[in-house]
C-alpha cells in the first residue's frame, strides 16, 4: 500500500502536471493499476468494518488490568517487571505470547495513564 504523501503526489501529477498513469508509474516504480486506483479515488481510504476478536488476550484483558493498576500502586522496589506478570498470567492459562500480552499491557497502561513519561 502506497503512503498518503505518495497517493497526493500521484494525484497531483496527473491532474496539475498532465501526466500519463504509464507515465507516473515509471517515474515512482510503481505498478499502472496502483496510479489507476489513486487517480480514481479522490481520498486514500482504509477502515475496518468489523471489531476484530482477540482470541488470545480477551479473556485476560481484566486480569491484566488488575495486575497493573496494582503494580503501580506499589512502592519502586516491590513492582513487578513486565516479564514476571506475563509468567504470573501464563501460570493461569494464558496461552499467548510475550510481545502478544505486552502490547496489551501498553493499550492498558496508556488507558489508564499509568507509567506515562512527561516529555520536556
Amino acid at each position: 500500500m502506497i503512503e498518503k504523501v505518495q497517493y497526493n503526489y500521484i494525484r497531483f501529477l496527473y491532474f496539475n502536471k498532465h501526466k500519463s498513469q504509464r507515465e507516473i508509474a515509471k517515474e515512482m516504480g510503481i505498478h499502472r493499476a496502483t496510479v489507476k486506483r489513486a487517480i480514481k479515488n479522490p481520498e486514500q481510504k482504509y477502515h475496518m468494518n468489523v471489531e476484530r476478536d482477540k482470541p488470545v488476550n480477551g479473556d485476560f484483558e481484566k486480569r491484566i488490568k488488575h495486575l497493573l493498576e496494582h503494580n503501580s500502586k506499589q512502592p519502586k522496589s516491590q513492582k513487578l517487571t513486565k516479564r514476571r506478570i506475563y509468567e504470573l498470567i501464563c501460570e493461569e492459562g494464558y496461552k499467548g505470547s510475550y510481545s502478544s500480552f505486552t502490547y496489551q499491557a501498553r493499550k492498558i497502561e496508556e488507558k489508564l495513564g499509568i507509567n506515562s513519561r512527561s516529555k520536556c
